[in-house]
């Protein structure tokens, strides 16, 4: 009862702080009619094509300060009051080069490091008096320019200090006194956004998080404000893929909306899901610059969204800059263009006018061709030579050869060839047909690797240094590996461990700075490098007169690369602990229901030691869901809309890591990005498996391969639990089949005749 008290005895506090007196007069009153914004009751960028939108920046850190230990570190001799004004004097230029707001935090944004103290509030929701003076300047310069503030108040990282928000009724007293700030000033250019990406995992770290990133929460605190200043329009934001809770729609006065993590070619259909509501739409944060930006601005422009640029590396990473137009001539011509009357923007084809300093190359937007299920019709193809030569730019007759070619590396197998999302070869021999579903040895832990990429995103709070993150600590394996065998192992990063270059025991040779060098002991290998026990480091493997081992690292964290299969189960044990599902259901639940996988499941049922989903490779998956996951990497980890994997994490697993500078392999992947094989794309990357199965991927030829392959065993049911009945059989005269092509030899050779097949334009 005594809480309950005090919480109505607040918000009486709340109604009679809002309702105090004003002070002074501003001279830009910003509205909004039906879904278009006003200032001083003219339509903004009137008879241009962003007329009645929003055009703004994100400049949140503007205003930023740091009281911890942090700062003299990440930005020596910085002031706050200097670089306030350092903004604040390029406004004007930003101002006419189109743009109408300015997104500016009382809680900042990230400045590149961890553990800033940059928050505008006390721990128990009073006002700082110095931030808020910052504040003050730039909402009165920017009402001098006629340009508008978009005020952030919540942002997720500012949880764990001596200035954080105790809870609930303190949360609800800042905001209080915020909107009491703006009232007593009667400021008229400022839009309240409540909270920065609103449901953001880093909010559960907040004491009363759950109920602050809830739909429910934001709508309290929405209502409050309304309530007590209806004047004032309110807001909130959504993450990166450019959605708004519908359950926030009613309250919000306008919807502020992130295009982070949205591609291109998917705004116009985000924009599109929130116009049925008639309220104004922003992009209020979009870190896409140069063409890439200017196009998204054009897009969102069109469609109705009044677009927001987040130059994080110049304008929001320490140290910042505020350098106007010279931030990003291209985005800012195209600022200048949109809010200027008369201005066209020819989408034909979904090409932006060369007017704009973008090449129609550039500009050339094509939606994206995903394909059904295999049970609702699986993916286009083309009939004959011919057609497949004229739109895929194949050579059929070359990939004959390259079949022949393969069935001289492996018994069983096939050969799959995705063009621009044509399947344009699909053919089988031995026990290989499109519904097998062989082990498919270790191409199972580029899946494995997908999934961490999966979990990092859904748990910020977790991996605030994503691949930086150390994670032998029991905040992220099971106490079974404490205490460490190794007490070097504390050290080892997270993208070391899926780069193989953690330190743990794998196969020889192993590599440093590219020279082969032997290990003794060597660690563990197939199925074995998949059991708890053996990982885990409480037991070694003896296998002959050859021990295996994981108890001690074989170098320093960083300074060699092993092929350690034992590393891939580690990770899953991780997701394990994290996720509270098996590496399979997971994969499941983000995975193959996202791609619409048919039958598939894990192999190695024959090892009854192996009690887990293994980590570290055997996924049985069918040829042409085998596509579909290659051609999900090509699309940057997009799939029908749906940013499914991080499209920062496939960026690492294409091209060399900075965690491994041993061996051309990264997050579980092959890559030549450093030219290795110098007769490959250098954008080309692969993941091949025991028994010779292996993905391509070649995003410049828009291109993926899929060469299956196979022993018998890797087919049989008692591995893969899957029955195969012999009368889906490609060939049956593979009995006396013997080997006529290098296995690794094999793997290179493949993906050279397969481009050499490809017309080049």
């Amino acid at each position: 009862m005594r809480k309950i008290y005090n919480y109505i005895v607040f918000i009486s506090v709340f109604i009679a702080l809002v309702n105090s007196g004003c002070k002074s007069s501003f001279t830009t009153k910003v509205t909004v009619r039906a879904n278009q914004w006003y200032f001083n009751n003219q339509i903004i960028n009137k008879g241009s094509p962003a007329e009645g939108l929003l055009m703004n920046v994100r400049m949140v850190n503007s205003v930023f300060e740091d009281r911890s230990t942090q700062l003299s570190i990440n930005i020596p001799n910085f002031d706050s009051d200097t670089n306030t004004n350092e903004f604040i004097s390029m406004i004007s230029e930003y101002v006419s080069s189109g743009v109408n707001a300015f997104t500016i935090s009382l809680q900042g944004g990230s400045p590149g490091y961890e553990g800033a103290i940059n928050t505008a509030f006390n721990d128990d929701g009073s006002l700082r008096k110095k931030y808020f003076d910052r504040v003050e300047k730039v909402i009165r310069a920017c009402d001098s320019q006629h340009a508008v503030v978009i005020l952030s108040c919540f942002y997720q990282r500012q949880h764990s200090h001596y200035s954080s928000l105790k809870g609930k009724e303190e949360i609800i007293k800042a905001l209080g006194n915020v909107v009491n700030w703006i009232k007593e000033r009667k400021f008229t250019n400022v839009l309240l956004e409540i909270t920065n990406e609103h449901n953001h995992g880093g909010y559960k770290n907040w004491p009363d998080g759950e109920w602050l990133a809830s739909e429910q929460g934001q709508n309290e605190l929405i209502m409050l404000v309304k309530r007590f200043y209806p004047s004032l329009l309110v807001g909130t934001s959504g993450m990166g893929d450019g959605t708004y809770s519908p359950l926030l729609t009613k309250e919000s006065d306008f919807f502020l909306i992130h295009f982070n993590n949205t591609d291109i070619e998917d705004i116009p259909i985000k924009i599109e899901d929130l116009k049925k509501y008639g309220k104004p739409i922003i992009c209020n944060e979009d870190d896409k610059l140069k063409n890439e930006g200017a196009i998204a601005m054009a897009l969102s422009v069109l469609n109705g969204c009044g677009w927001g640029y987040m130059n994080y590396t110049v304008n929001q990473k320490a140290p910042f800059q505020f350098k106007g137009i010279a931030d990003d001539s291209v985005v800012y011509k195209m600022f200048k263009n949109v809010s200027s009357p008369g201005f066209q923007i020819d989408l034909h084809s979904m090409k932006i006018p060369s007017s704009t300093i973008i090449s129609p190359n550039d500009g050339d937007i094509l939606k994206t061709y995903y394909p059904l299920s295999d049970l609702n019709g699986g993916w286009r193809t083309l009939k004959g030579s011919n057609e497949i030569n004229e739109k895929a730019g194949i050579d059929i007759q070359k990939l004959d050869d390259v079949f022949e070619y393969i069935k001289g590396s492996t018994k069983n197998g096939g050969l799959l060839v995705l063009r621009d999302g044509w399947l344009v070869y699909e053919r089988y021999f031995g026990m290989g047909h499109r519904d097998a579903t062989p082990n498919l040895a270790s191409c199972g832990k580029s899946f494995t690797s997908a999934a961490i990429g999966i979990l990092i995103e859904q748990h910020p709070e977790l991996f605030s240094e994503r691949l930086n993150q150390k994670i032998f600590n029991p905040k992220y394996l099971p106490n079974d590996f404490f205490p460490l065998s190794d007490p070097r192992m504390e050290n080892i990063k997270l993208g070391q461990l899926l780069s193989f270059s953690a330190g743990i025991r794998g196969n020889n040779p192993v590599y440093v700075k590219n020279q082969p060098q032997t290990i003794n002991p060597v660690g563990l290998d197939g199925w074995e490098a998949m059991v708890d026990e053996y990982v885990l480091g409480k037991e070694d493997v003896v296998d002959g007169k050859v021990s295996s081992s994981t108890k001690t690292l074989w170098c320093e964290p960083g300074e060699g690369y092993s092929y350690a299969t034992a590393s891939m189960h580690i990770a899953s044990i991780m997701l394990r602990h994290i996720s509270g599902m098996e590496l399979q259901e997971y994969i499941d639940n983000y995975l193959a229901k996202e791609l619409n996988w048919g039958y598939w499941n894990y192999a190695y049922r024959n090892q009854p030691l192996i009690k887990h989903t293994p980590g570290g490779g055997g996924i049985a998956l069918r040829a042409t869901d085998m596509l579909r996951f290659g051609y999900l990497m090509l699309n940057e980890g997009k799939w029908n809309g749906k940013q499914v994997i991080p499209k920062w994490y496939v960026k690492h697993c294409s091209q060399a890591s900075p965690y491994n500078i041993h061996y051309p392999y990264s997050l579980q992947f092959e890559v030549n990005s450093n030219g290795h094989w110098p007769d490959l794309p250098r954008d080309a990357y692969w993941k091949s498996g025991s028994g010779n199965h292996c993905i391509y991927i070649v995003p410049s030829l828009k291109l993926v391969v899929w060469k299956l392959g196979g022993r018998d065993d890797q087919y049989a049911q008692e591995n893969t639990g899957a029955s195969i009945d012999p009368k889906t059989f490609t060939t049956n005269d593979r009995n006396n089949w013997k080997a006529t092509v290098n296995e690794e030899e094999a793997i290179i050779k493949t993906l050279k005749m397969v481009i050499d097949g490809i017309k080049v334009n």
